[in-house]
């Protein structure tokens, strides 16, 4: 599919970049901003690339549960009359999306900083329902993709360890929390037959992620790798097809991140 495309090209860049930074470190004897990491707080910004997704936890007895009347989105189900409804799995399809943002970093020791990067991502997350409909005596089998579209402002705080400087180079690690609130949630809005999985507003993550850092002549490069688990129940309950066949909806996304400070 596309955005694992995408994602090798991101990992390729990214191990090319790692490498090529130590072989760099070792040819480039003569360090650039040589008291940069000796300034109490500074200032800078992050572009990535981002890769939106869900951990489903479908309930127990997904398979002998039946659905009918007005649990069942009768406009997509596009068979006219249907008795009732089965779904026989529930899948997770994630998609690439970008992230902006801001970093405030303040220098804590030698090898310990803390960082602020308050950021806007925009991205979508599919969910795909294996589904069997039951009309009179047939059975169709349907998979019915419900399209979910987001728009975070995310607040991370992280930690990060930072090895010692070779050169013009360092690798790190960072680990935190983040908090995010979505601009683009549904779940304030109660549209009569508007059957879309609805999500919370709301969300805190666990963060944790790692990468390298280049000094350039002007301004410090990083090439940073992180990922993202929520730690609440996203899915709004609205008595449907789409929300009584999961137990529990939580977000994760993956961030591939080019900084600039």
């Amino acid at each position: 599919m596309k955005h694992h495309k995408v994602l090798r090209v991101l990992l390729i860049i990214f191990v090319t970049l790692f490498f090529g930074a130590g072989v760099q470190a070792q040819v480039n004897k003569i360090p650039n901003l040589k008291l940069y990491d000796y300034e109490q707080l500074h200032f800078g910004f992050i572009i990535s690339g981002n890769q939106m997704d869900f951990v489903v936890d479908p309930v127990d007895n997904l398979q002998q549960l039946y659905f009918k009347g007005r649990e069942l989105p009768e406009s997509d189900l596009g068979y006219g009359n249907v008795d009732s409804a089965q779904v026989y799995g529930i899948l997770p399809l994630p998609n690439v999306g970008f992230t902006v943002g801001i970093v405030g970093d303040l220098r804590l020791g030698e090898y310990f900083n803390l960082r602020f990067i308050p950021s806007l991502a925009f991205g979508r997350r599919d969910l795909s329902y294996d589904t069997r409909l039951f009309q009179d005596t047939d059975t169709i089998r349907v998979v019915l993709i419900q399209k979910i579209q987001s728009t975070f402002i995310e607040f991370p705080f992280l930690l990060k360890y930072k090895s010692k400087r070779i050169n013009n180079f360092r690798a790190y690690v960072t680990g935190g929390v983040k908090f995010s609130f979505d601009l683009a949630s549904q779940a304030n809005k109660t549209e009569e037959n508007n059957y879309e999985p609805k999500l919370f507003r709301t969300d805190t993550y666990g963060v944790l992620g790692g990468g390298v850092e280049f000094y350039m002549n002007w301004f410090k490069l990083g090439v940073e790798l992180t990922m993202s688990y929520g730690g609440r129940d996203m899915l709004l309950r609205e008595g449907n097809l789409y929300t009584n066949s999961i137990e529990s909806l939580r977000s994760k996304m993956f961030m591939f991140t080019f900084t600039f400070e």
